[in-house]
């Protein structure tokens, strides 16, 4: 082997030698952004539990105040509900009369 030979294999060695080294650390750099995206869909999963949880007591509640509406507040809404039917017949009315001409 030539002197020449020589250097281009220590060369190649050296190359080799840091090609090894960046697999390595890519290796080992892979292993840690995998280790954080399971942390982060485990917390994704909780969260999104946590949320089922939250809107099912939320819907809870909310079903528990229309229960708990006392009389007068169930008057006023049937007035306000009888009104507005009232406002839509008379627009329906309107509508139909306009059409008729």
């Amino acid at each position: 082997m030539t002197r020449d030979d020589i250097t281009k294999l220590e060369e190649f060695e050296e190359k080799l030698y840091r090609l090894k080294l960046k697999h390595e650390q890519y290796v080992k750099r892979n292993k840690e952004l995998e280790q954080t995206l399971t942390e982060r869909n485990t917390s994704l999963a909780e969260l999104q539990q946590r949320y089922v949880l939250l809107e099912t007591k939320y819907n809870n509640l909310k079903q528990a105040k229309v229960i708990s509406l006392s009389d007068s507040e169930i008057g006023i809404t049937r007035d306000r509900l009888t009104k507005l039917v009232r406002e839509i017949d008379q627009c329906i009315e309107s509508l139909t009369k306009q059409n008729i001409e």
